[in-house]
């Protein structure tokens, strides 16, 4: 009976982790198309780097240069950038969105999206505690988390989020 209860135990520990569920998001990308997540219908896994201050974005950036040339090409997953603008003042969001929409060059546009809503909640996903480094979700159709990763984008950490989206295919 012992060894049942404990099995028991062990399990139940195991779902919080695996039962981690993306936020719903509704979000525009700088070339003002429109993202929902979990994506209803799709059939794709998702890579989702979340930034949440403009050094964070330093680190999304080089994300996005080492999977750029691989999300342009394979459309077997979907990338998507969100940058954290919630409780920015609208006058100064206007001019941010500018400067991000002149400055950023395509294809990075359609998959940088800002976000203004649900803060509190991505920050607990990722365990963020530290605004100034960019946080990873690799994310099933449905929404689930079976990897995360944060910090500046490594080969070893590419070929991680890489293993994880071969191994979703499945």
């Amino acid at each position: 009976m012992p060894r049942i209860l404990l099995a028991l135990a062990v399990a139940l520990a195991a779902v919080p982790a695996c039962a981690q569920q993306i936020p719903r998001i509704d979000v525009t990308t700088l070339d003002d198309g429109h993202v929902a997540l979990p994506a209803p219908g799709s059939t794709k896994p998702i890579v989702i780097v979340i930034a949440f201050s403009a050094k964070g974005g330093d680190d999304s950036g080089a994300w996005n240069k080492r999977f750029q040339p691989i999300y342009t090409k394979d459309s077997r997953f979907d990338y998507l950038e969100l940058a954290d603008f919630q409780g920015v003042p609208s006058f100064i969001m206007k001019m941010i969105l500018h400067g991000m929409r002149r400055s950023v060059q395509e294809p990075e546009k359609s998959h940088l999206a800002p976000f203004y809503a649900a803060e509190g909640d991505w920050k607990t996903l990722v365990g963020a505690n530290d605004k100034s480094i960019a946080y990873v979700l690799v994310a099933d159709p449905s929404g689930h988390i079976p990897f995360q990763t944060h910090g500046p984008a490594t080969d070893a950490k590419a070929a991680e989020v890489l293993a994880v989206l071969r191994k979703l295919e499945h």
